[in-house]
């Protein structure tokens, strides 16, 4: 195995954390209601994560990566994700948060991670905070509120979008759109809002992170909608949109193979009624069974290959919107085809799946909540639609 075209291997390193990933993996079945019950990844989780290098999968290797490929990275999820939807959820976002810090420039990336050797980066993108810049132009001042902070009780520093504010108002560029960025921001100046009561990925600790008045310097922000970072890893050949979707990839895929799995054993020891057959021989479930099997096989070759073909096509050209946009395809409809068998599945298994020591209401939770993130909503679709049927011209933000 190769990095991507890149022509360096990785072999060894991919090995290693994919052998470390499904140790870990092997040991969540009998954690996920101890997980779900605290609301948030257990603390010695979090240390096998980051002792095993697994909240760097996406990280430059410059700044302290893996060098993992792009593939692996997506294996790992999967392999965690199956063992368990909100560790699995835990650990891609962490590795976002962490990846992000590529926007930064790499002098001020270098100190902070010098400074948390240990780094963990939880909050989001979206520009629900307000910047007022300080008057000698050396940074701003920061209050906002960021919903959806995964693992915001075990990061260490956070991010959160932000518009740019004059005389209360935004700040708007040579086109009139507001000026935008992210912030970064040590934990220790924010807050927590416990909000996390939910229906699926209840472990996450998604709680809201607030700021008020934060002192930030403008080297602790970036503006990563429409750019890409400057780094020569083959992960980094993508838009941030593109990147952070590719790290998302792996956990529909690992919590439906669960569902599956599951399935497999439930079917075959549940009996229909009258009779002795067992229920995995009846045609209907094997049918259906082989239905959600085949669709998410073939989502997860096309997003493989997709994703390959993509980064060899970078690393030799650069693509327009539409030829971009097909990995942002292939990851939206992994998500689909994972949400409607983990759908499916929970049919056919009846009043047992309701139970809350089943495994399949859980993946079914899950999966459908994070379906629901705002990077498989119906304004990216269009904004992927509009870019596979070339009407996108202009950056928009997180363009494909």
């Amino acid at each position: 195995m190769t990095d991507g075209n890149a022509g360096t291997t990785t072999d060894g390193v991919d090995r290693a954390l994919l052998d470390s990933a499904r140790r870990i993996a092997a040991g969540l079945p009998a954690r996920s209601l101890e997980i779900e019950s605290s609301g948030t990844l257990p603390a010695d989780l979090v240390k096998e994560f980051t002792e095993r290098d697994l909240f760097r999968l996406a990280m430059p290797v410059a700044l302290g990566g893996t060098g993992a490929a792009p593939r692996t990275i997506v294996e790992v999820i999967e392999e965690v994700s199956r063992g368990d939807g909100a560790t699995g959820w835990s650990l891609l976002i962490g590795n976002i948060g962490n990846a992000f810090l590529a926007w930064l420039d790499p002098d001020v990336s270098r100190r902070i991670l010098a400074d948390t050797p240990d780094m963990i980066v939880a909050g989001g993108q979206a520009p629900l905070g307000q910047a007022v810049p300080k008057p000698d132009g050396t940074g701003y001042t920061l209050t906002g509120r960021w919903p959806f902070g995964s693992g915001s009780l075990h990061a260490h520093w956070y991010m959160g979008g932000f518009i740019v504010m004059e005389g209360g108002r935004p700040r708007t560029d040579d086109r009139g759109a507001p000026v935008m960025g992210v912030a970064y921001f040590p934990a220790a100046q924010a807050e927590i809002d416990d909000t996390w009561h939910v229906a699926g990925l209840q472990g996450t600790g998604s709680h809201d992170i607030l700021a008020k008045d934060i002192d930030l310097p403008l080297a602790h922000t970036s503006v990563p909608y429409f750019a890409r970072a400057t780094y020569d890893d083959p992960l980094y050949r993508l838009t941030a949109y593109n990147l952070l979707l590719t790290v998302m990839s792996g956990f529909p895929l690992g919590v439906a193979r669960r569902a599956l799995d599951e399935a497999r054993g439930q079917f075959a020891e549940r009996r229909l009624q009258g009779g002795g057959t067992a229920y995995i021989e009846d045609p209907a479930v094997q049918v259906a069974m082989l239905k959600h099997e085949t669709a998410l096989d073939a989502a997860r070759r096309h997003l493989l290959g997709t994703l390959d073909e993509l980064l060899g096509e970078l690393a030799h050209d650069d693509l327009d919107y539409a030829a971009r946009a097909r990995l942002a395809a292939a990851i939206i409809n992994v998500y689909d085809v994972g949400r409607e068998l983990v759908q499916g599945l929970f049919r056919l298994a009846g009043t047992a799946a309701v139970l809350d020591t089943n495994p399949l209401q859980r993946c079914l939770r899950d999966l459908v909540a994070g379906s629901q993130h705002v990077a498989f909503s119906f304004d990216s679709r269009k904004r992927i639609a509009n870019a596979r049927l070339g009407l996108q011209t202009a950056p928009a933000f997180f363009g494909v």
